[in-house]
């Protein structure tokens, strides 16, 4: 939200936006995932498997955005391990799946079970869009986390 509201305010031009992404949130997402670690915290309202990952959506959303037409990783590339430990660090999807590597023990077709069903999907076009509509109905269109967000001039509680 917080960068959402810097764009908002015109401290980012849409130039910056890639840059925003692979640098800033990837940071923000470095610290996120140590508080976790160092903290042991527990997710806030977790689906368990039937989610994509207990604590992060947006890098899902982001990092499929990163792999649409790209020449090398398909859709079923971050099933392998050596690929996600050569790309972890480059691409955000990738980043995602170490992490939840880190931290799930067992058959990722068993602890992550919606993540390895979209490695069967066609292209990460279509994992993308899907990806969005999830997030605006599981994420954004529920009040238990609609509720924490403070609505304003740069956020308006108004439908689009």
């Amino acid at each position: 939200m917080f960068l959402c509201c810097l764009s908002k305010l015109g401290v980012f031009q849409k130039s910056d936006f890639p840059a925003v992404v692979v640098l800033i949130f990837k940071r923000y997402l470095e610290l996120c995932r140590r508080l976790q670690l160092t903290y042991r915290m527990e997710p806030a309202g977790s689906h368990g498997v039937w989610s994509l990952d207990d604590f992060q959506f947006v890098p899902f959303i982001w990092g499929s955005a990163q792999l649409i037409d790209h020449p090398i990783y398909d859709t079923r590339s971050f099933l392998e391990d050596t690929i996600v430990a050569r790309t972890k660090d480059d691409l955000l999807w990738m980043g995602a799946i170490d992490f939840i590597n880190k931290v799930k023990t067992g058959p990722f077709a068993e602890h992550s079970n919606q993540l390895w069903n979209i490695s069967g999907v066609a292209s990460w076009s279509k994992i993308n869009s899907g990806l969005i509509k999830k997030y605006e109905a599981e994420v954004l269109q529920k009040f238990p986390v609609a509720q924490h967000f403070l609505f304003g001039s740069l956020l308006s509680f108004e439908a689009a």
